[in-house]
């Protein structure tokens, strides 16, 4: 296989649902570090053969990244989804870290995820289905603080008891106690509580979308109970996903939801909470047509609840056999359909000061799936030169998503080699320009390489925002791509910001990224594998984008967790600190930030005194039980 670098074009035919390429350009020119992190430019040059990349360099030559995907990749990424059996409490060590934590950085971090996978001989769990762990990292005055602990939830509590799996989960196919049938009339799920996390109204939320939140204590992170949040929720879920925004007037809001599905049809509803936990509005919109829902994120913008309505069908005859029978799992009985477009639905929000009385709208859009949504926002349009508009126009919304080309929920951390990464669905940073008028929804792909987890800065939620943050590969191929191994700063320039659908063909772009978006890179390792990035503003700036970026990284070569912080206008220059823990941290999911130290109340001391009741550097709060 021939490892020379070129710039010459390499000719393909490959139709995508967001452009039509017809010609690749593998050199691209992007900000990256080494997996040393050295703060330095560098030239990434991706050297194909048949259509697909072979090794990813820099300026010097030093390998990066070679493609496409291997079975040693794969092992390397699967490692990633192993349980940590230890709950922990204590002071980071001065020695963990390299470079320096920022001093004025002060409050928490929090992050949930599947911490306790079950692989056992005789029964294998999907990893969205491992059980809840929050983590917290609290800084202040460039010291952090470290706590872990599971989520106690009833199922959790029983079946750490009983030492093996007793209860059916969402993903996972396979009766937990190997029979062949297993609880077949029993349509419930253990809440798993692995999604999400909020400190909101002085209270700690571990939250996931099959169930009702589990509030626990922000400092030592116990868990307190299921909570119905004051006897809001009137329903038995509410989702993992939320936004918060700033209203006009200073004051924040937390908008979240809840679906629901029966004989009677599904319906979502959505709720509106001030800062002292009330509930201030209640909506509940039917879902015209469709029999399961999943809805895992939401959007706000000034006047909508937005969500996307992916193109799935539910497979009731599946359902009533393979489910029943435990030889599928209830998410395996919704199928992609690319016969059948997304839909858009823009629902308006109640008591907004500007007085408006919109209609609720579902557009359609291009076939896809979609998990995360990032934000959205609201362009007014101006009437024609000479011509003046008859009535007042609903806004343009414009909605920047993850798009998935499609989906399979029989796919899991067992079922997957190579073949999965070349030519097959994968994700893009995807815009969306919805006319509520015309009743379009055009969408227009942002990045060329695969990504997921997109963040931006929470200060501009429901308003333009400017900049995004997401997950993506290394590969920057429009047919082959790999594991999420880096992260990537998007600068979207404005004026161009309502071009749906039009623009540059990012899959042939130079650069990888449509017109009016430049790109910054970095790139923590071969071997290591990021997670969702976390926005920290910085104190005492209103600038969007002004802060640092906190991302949790595996290291597979070690088999322990990296918490890097960069400055988040400038990925490119590598962290600012790193601190590497002594111990892994399992495939977080979603995280938040809170402006206040919840780590010990007294000082941290290397050695208790008589009468002292200070807090110990180094805890071991409890061992889990292996299933």
């Amino acid at each position: 296989m021939k490892l020379t670098k070129t710039t010459a074009t390499t000719p393909i035919m490959w139709s995508r649902p967001y452009g039509v390429c017809t010609t690749l350009r593998p050199t691209t020119k992007q900000s990256a570090t080494a997996a040393v992190h050295v703060a330095q430019s560098t030239t990434i040059t991706t050297t194909s053969e048949n259509d697909g990349p072979t090794e990813v360099r820099d300026a010097s030559g030093r390998l990066l990244r070679r493609g496409p995907i291997t079975e040693e990749d794969i092992r390397d990424y699967n490692t990633l989804f192993s349980s940590l059996l230890k709950e922990y409490a204590y002071v980071v060590d001065d020695s963990w870290v390299t470079g320096t934590i920022p001093p004025e950085m002060y409050g928490t971090y929090y992050r949930n995820g599947p911490g306790l996978q079950v692989d056992n001989p005789r029964y294998q769990r999907h990893t969205l289905d491992g059980d809840g762990m929050v983590l917290s990292l609290a800084f202040r005055d460039g010291r952090a603080y470290f706590r872990n602990r599971f989520v106690r939830t009833d199922g959790f509590v029983k079946e750490q008891a009983a030492g093996r799996p007793l209860f059916r989960n969402a993903f996972t196919r396979g009766a937990a106690d190997g029979s062949p049938v297993f609880n077949p009339f029993d349509l419930s799920f253990k809440n798993v509580a692995n999604t999400g996390v909020l400190l909101w109204a002085g209270k700690l939320y571990a939250l996931w979308e099959g169930g009702l939140p589990h509030v626990m204590d922000p400092r030592s992170l116990e868990t307190l109970g299921e909570t119905r949040m004051g006897g809001a929720l009137r329903g038995s879920t509410f989702g993992g996903h939320y936004k918060v925004i700033e209203e006009a007037d200073g004051s924040r809001r937390l908008v979240g939801f809840s679906t629901a599905s029966g004989f009677g049809g599904s319906s979502i509803t959505f709720y509106e909470f001030a800062e002292d936990g009330s509930l201030l509005h209640e909506v509940v919109h039917p879902l015209q047509g469709v029999s399961l829902a999943f809805i895992h994120d939401i959007t706000v913008s000034e006047h909508y609840y937005i969500f996307v309505l992916s193109a799935m069908d539910f497979d009731a005859a599946k359902f009533a056999t393979s489910y029943l029978l435990s030889q599928c799992s209830v998410a395996e009985c919704l199928a992609f359909n690319p016969s059948k477009p997304s839909r858009v639905v823009l629902v308006p929000r109640p008591g907004r000061p500007s007085g408006r009385v919109l209609q609720p709208k579902v557009l359609e859009t291009t076939p896809c799936f979609a998990f995360h949504l990032s934000n959205a926002f609201e362009v007014e349009r101006d009437p024609q030169p000479g011509k003046q508009l008859q009535r007042r126009a609903a806004p343009l919304v414009v909605v920047d998503t993850v798009a998935w080309q499609e989906v399979s929920f029989s796919n899991s951390q067992y079922t997957y080699g190579p073949e999965y990464y070349w030519g097959r669905s994968r994700s893009h940073l995807v815009r969306v320009v919805c006319d509520p008028d015309a009743g379009t929804a055009t969408s227009h792909q942002l990045m060329r390489r695969s990504a997921e987890f997109c963040v931006n800065d929470p200060r501009v939620n429901s308003r333009q925002h400017r900049i995004t943050w997401v997950c993506c590969d290394m590969v920057d191929n429009a047919k082959a791509f790999g594991n999420l191994q880096a992260i990537a700063r998007l600068d979207i320039d404005p004026r161009v910001t309502l071009r749906g659908g039009a623009g540059t063909d990012v899959l042939s772009s130079p650069q990888g990224v449509s017109e009016g978006v430049s790109l910054d890179v970095w790139y923590p390792g071969d071997r290591c594998f990021p997670g969702e990035p976390m926005f920290v503003p910085r104190p005492g700036s209103s600038r969007e984008g002004d802060g640092w970026l906190l991302v949790v990284v595996h290291n597979a070569a070690t088999q322990k967790a990296e918490v890097n912080i960069l400055d988040a206008q400038d990925l490119s220059s590598g962290p600012l600190a790193t601190i590497r823990l002594p111990h892994r941290l399992p495939s977080g999911l979603h995280g938040s930030w809170c402006s206040e130290f919840m780590g010990p109340e007294d000082e941290p001391v290397v050695e208790v005194g008589a009468g002292l009741a200070a807090t110990p550097r180094w805890q071991e709060l409890g061992t889990i039980r292996a299933l």
